[in-house]
Parts: structure tokens; sequence; C-alpha cells
């Protein structure tokens, strides 16, 4: 969770689509036709049991048509692509499933009421001045609340399709005459720190575990892949990986990527199995087959910030990446159009000897799950023979990234 906050004023384009317009909704709909009272009918029908008032769950079947609509579920634009249509059918991966008895005829009802909703106008962000000529004091970056965002406007937004283990932030933003600053926050029920760590195997040897367990097959998508089953994002039996936020910020002037304020994201999203349209396809065996991000024209640039939680943030760091255009091809397919600023990364993995970790840090305890660099210690067969079957070497060792 990162950090933002008065009086002077910055309006800073954050996401399309996101959080529509509040409007009154008369017993006919808005314009008539499917109305709300027969759309809440049916969600409480199909949903209720799970998405009850009581339920503790962000999508309610008690919300009012307004709360829906500023909920990030709906899509007038596109309402066959609403998260109130996509989750229920497991479009979108689902924790509850199929649900079977939301059938075709009450997703018509609900796309219908959907598409005569207001259009959902571009969420801003405003940031507000600290420091010199104000009376508010910027705030410290060290991952503690400030007394400035009492104080500075929150944008509520939803964030990867609704998938990844926050489904929603909250940002807020300040700036002075040096800096621009934001808070970001969001639930997760658990730091995500063990990444692929190195770990002892029953015969003796040692193996770094995949990020994805299984690996996903070549042309499985994001959401098929994390909506097969009841979805944990906290699985370690599935998962070994960290936590991460990315950014993706316009650039503006000859750089300006066409379709950002009213895409986001999404228009450097290509996807090889869906013609290098949007979409999300894995492909581990061939990585000119899978999804990856650039910009459509050659002069386009889109700025990103991209922080991980193992490898950044013991240095109170993020990376300053970018997204270019690139030509789909064999040349660069693995990263595509994405591309670092100038300076080291700052991280690197725990090199192997013989197919076994090389360092360790001060300890062999385990976490945290990185390294220091200035403080790796070279490994001795004495050591990691000592070591009981499933022990855990740190994978991943940093010192911050340069430039």
């Amino acid at each position: 969770m990162k950090h933002m906050s008065t009086v002077g004023r910055v309006a800073v384009l954050l996401a399309p689509a996101v959080i529509a317009a509040c409007s009154g909704d008369s017993p006919s709909g808005p314009q008539g036709g499917a109305t709300f009272l027969a759309v809440q009918t049916i969600l409480t029908d199909n949903c209720g049991a799970c998405h009850g008032a009581l339920s503790g769950r962000f999508f309610q079947v008690t919300m009012d048509s307004a709360q829906l609509q500023q909920s990030g579920l709906v899509d007038p634009a596109n309402p066959g692509q609403s998260l109130i249509i996509l989750k229920p059918t497991n479009v979108a991966p689902h924790g509850g499933g199929l649900i079977a008895s939301y059938n075709a005829a009450n997703q018509a009802q609900v796309s219908e009421w959907i598409s005569r909703l207001p259009p959902v106008p571009p969420s801003l962000l405003d940031a507000i001045k600290v420091g010199t000529g104000t009376s508010i004091q910027p705030p410290v970056i060290d991952g503690f609340f400030d007394p400035v965002w009492d104080q500075a406007t929150r944008v509520r937004l939803r964030v990867a399709d609704g998938w990844g283990e926050a489904e929603f932030v909250t940002v807020q933003a300040a700036y002075d005459g040096t800096y621009f600053y934001m808070l970001v926050v969001w639930d997760d029920d658990k730091a995500s720190v063990r990444r692929q760590p190195w770990v002892k195997q029953a015969d003796g040897s040692w193996k770094v575990l995949d990020a994805k367990n299984p690996v996903p097959g070549a042309g499985v998508t994001w959401s098929g892949y994390m909506g097969a089953a009841a979805f944990n994002e906290e699985d370690p039996s599935r998962f070994n990986y960290e936590d991460k936020l990315s950014i993706m910020w316009n650039t503006y002037g000859a750089s300006t990527v066409a379709g950002f304020e009213q895409s986001g994201c999404t228009v450097a999203c290509h996807d090889p199995s869906k013609g290098n349209g949007p979409g999300t396809a894995y492909n581990y065996t061939n990585p000119a087959m899978a999804a990856k991000m650039y910009t459509n024209a050659p002069a386009e640039i889109a700025d990103l910030w991209h922080w991980k939680l193992v490898r950044n943030n013991q240095h109170s760091k993020a990376d300053d990446q970018f997204v270019r255009y690139w030509v789909p091809g064999p040349t660069g397919a693995a990263d595509g159009g994405r591309a670092s600023d100038v300076g080291a990364a700052g991280y690197a993995s725990n090199p192997a000897v013989a197919g076994r970790p090389q360092y360790r840090g001060p300890s062999l305890t385990v976490p945290p799950y990185y390294i220091f660099d200035n403080q790796k210690v070279l490994l001795t067969a004495t050591e990691l023979d000592a070591q009981p079957v499933g022990a855990e070497i740190p994978n991943m060792i940093t010192s911050g990234p340069t430039g």
C-alpha cells in the first residue's frame, strides 16, 4: 500500500468507465423497458444465497439502482460485458462458479436494463496542493497514513477486471512544487511474500518453485486458469509469487496513446489468439503467442509504474517502465512493448551452482524471501546438506533500482 493529499488542484485521469454516474431510476427503468425491480428480483433469486445484505461482500443484492450503477459491475456501453452478467455465467471467474439458474432470459433482461443507463464518464481524481503556500504538510513516504489524507478526495476504482487479490482500490493524490504523491489502498487478507523460493526435495536436490502450479497450458486465459475451480489467490499449493501493483499513465503531445482516455491500459493489451485484440492468454512454450502489452502506433508511449512487494518494497522504490510500439514477431516476444527506463532493475535470482542455490542471507531463516545484495553469504555444501526436506532459501537478491 503506497502513498497521496489541498488548495490548488490538479485533475488526473485515472481510468475510464469505472465509476458510473448516479441517476434516478423510475419503476419502469431509466427510459422504460426492463425495470430495476425486475433486475433486483433476478439478482436476489440467483445471487442472494451468497450476496445478501450481511454477506460482507462488495456486491450485495440489496444494492439500490444508484449503488449498482456506481459499482463498476455494469457497463452501459457494452452491457453483455458487465461483470453482473459475466460472473454468474462464469465467463469471468466467479468464486461461486456457474449459476445455472441465471438463464438467457434473465441475462437479456439485466442487459436491457444496463443498456438504458447513462454513459459512464471517465473518473477524475483531484490532487490537492500541499507544502509551501498551504497549511498542509506533505506526506512522509514511510508506509503510514498522514493527516493530509484526511483532507484529500478519494476515488474508488475497480481494477484488473475484478480479478487479482484486490478487486477495488481507493486512490488519493497530492502535489507540491517538487513531487506528486499518491496513496493507493486496497484490501488484502494476506501479504504474498513467498516468491518462488528454492526448496529442498525428498531426494536431496533443490528446486525453484514455479510461480503457478500447475503451469498454465498454452492458450489458457487468465480468467480460465484462475476460474477453473473455487479460486483462492493465497493458496500456497497453487501460487508462489508476490503482491504487485502497476499504474499506467498516458503521455501527451506527440507520444499520446490513442484511445487511452476511453479504454485505459486495455488499449495496449494484445492477444495473438484473439487477432491481437485485448486478451489474456498464457503461452509459456511459445512467448510469441502469449498476450502482451504494446501500443498501436510508432510514436505512442505509455508510462508504467510497477511496484513489487518482494523485489522493490524494502527499498521504497518501484520500477519505472514504459510501454511502446512493437511489431508482433519473435524479436522481443516475451515482453512485447514493455521496457524499462535507464538504470538497473536492482534484483536478480539467487543463481544455481550445480543445481543448488548459491547464496543465503544473514541466516537460513525465511521469511524474508529476499536477500539484500550487500548481505549475501555463500552457502556451503555442509549447510545445504544439513537442511531438512522442505527447507526454503530465498530466490531474490535485491539492491534497489538505480537511474
